[in-house]
C-alpha cells in the first residue's frame, strides 16, 4: 500500500499543506478548515481561505512578539 504522507503545518506552509490535502481528495473548503483548526481557528461553514489563515497567523505572531498590543 502506498500511503501519501501528509506534511505537518510546522514543517511546511499552509499553501503546501492545502495542495497535499487537495491531492488526497479533500475539497478546498474541507482542507482550509482542517488547516485552520490545526492553527487554532474554528472551522466555518464557508471554510477558510489560505490567505485568511496566513493573515491571522501573521497577526498572532505580531501580538506574541509584542509588536502589536493585544
Amino acid at each position: 500500500m502506498n500511503a501519501m504522507r501528509a506534511p505537518t503545518l510546522a514543517r511546511t506552509g499552509a499553501r503546501s499543506l492545502l495542495w497535499h490535502l487537495e491531492a488526497g481528495g479533500w475539497t478546498e473548503r474541507e482542507a482550509g478548515n482542517l488547516i485552520a483548526l490545526s492553527s487554532g481557528l474554528r472551522p466555518t461553514a464557508e471554510g477558510w481561505s489560505i490567505r485568511e489563515i496566513e493573515h491571522l497567523k501573521f497577526f498572532k505572531a505580531m501580538v506574541k512578539n509584542g509588536r502589536i498590543p493585544s
